[in-house]
């Protein structure tokens, strides 16, 4: 197999950028991680399992028969406890993609001062919409005032536009243990996730409050932790 040929970057304390100019190989990097993280599956969220298993079931729930995985998904994050936890529970069908999520797990526990107290990014080589993405992810993981903030404004979006945005996520393939969190990434970076759906005046009011409120956050937790893409 090819060598694959990675970037990895410490962008603050405790976060790190895995970036690959590849976004077949970057897909298939994170794919088994990111997927015992937050997979809709059941059978395969927090299990092991054998990837051939994993894209036989995603191309018959997700692909319309087709493993659409790389195209589906650029963007990627795990915290460091799920990592470790992952290599824990083990792989019988190692491949070179797990190897290199292996060597840079060993290289980002070298340099925090926790082990394990970390959050991995990833994005194709220079993609900045969706490494900002990913960060919301990481601050919401590692910065607790961050999550406090975020939640208390998600909390303002009214009630009929929440399950919109809820029934959106889960319709494209989000675990509903993470909607909330998406629902953060997602608005503070600018990104819709409310596909076709029309709102009404005050509903738009409304989405437009709250999504201003959240980029205001987000660029204030870049600004304190001096993010730099």
């Amino acid at each position: 197999m090819k060598k694959i040929n990675y970037k990895l970057k410490k962008i603050t304390n405790g976060i790190f950028l895995c970036s690959i100019k590849n976004s077949y190989d970057l897909s298939m990097t994170f794919c088994r991680l990111q997927e015992f993280y937050e997979s809709p599956f059941k059978e395969i969220r927090g299990k092991k399992f054998n990837l051939l298993d994993f894209i036989k079931l995603y191309s018959s729930k997700q692909g319309d028969g087709s493993f659409t995985y790389p195209v589906d998904w650029v963007g990627f994050n795990v915290p460091g406890p799920v990592v470790d936890k992952h290599f824990k529970v083990g792989i019988d069908d190692i491949n070179e993609y797990d190897k290199v999520m292996k060597n840079i797990h060993t290289t980002i526990n070298k340099d925090v001062k926790k082990k394990n107290h970390y959050y991995l990014i990833g994005a194709v080589n220079n993609d900045k919409e969706t490494i900002y993405h990913e960060l919301c992810h990481a601050f919401y993981f590692l910065d607790s005032n961050y999550e406090q903030d975020v939640t208390k404004i998600i909390k303002k979006l009214l009630p009929s536009i929440y399950v919109e945005i809820k029934e959106s996520l889960l319709e494209i393939g989000y675990s509903k243990e993470v909607i909330d969190d998406e629902i953060q990434a997602y608005i503070s970076t600018c990104c819709s996730v409310l596909g076709d759906i029309k709102l009404n005046k005050k509903e738009k009011k409304n989405y437009l409050q709250v999504e201003k409120l959240l980029i205001q956050n987000f660029n204030h937790y870049k600004k304190l932790n001096k993010i730099k893409i």
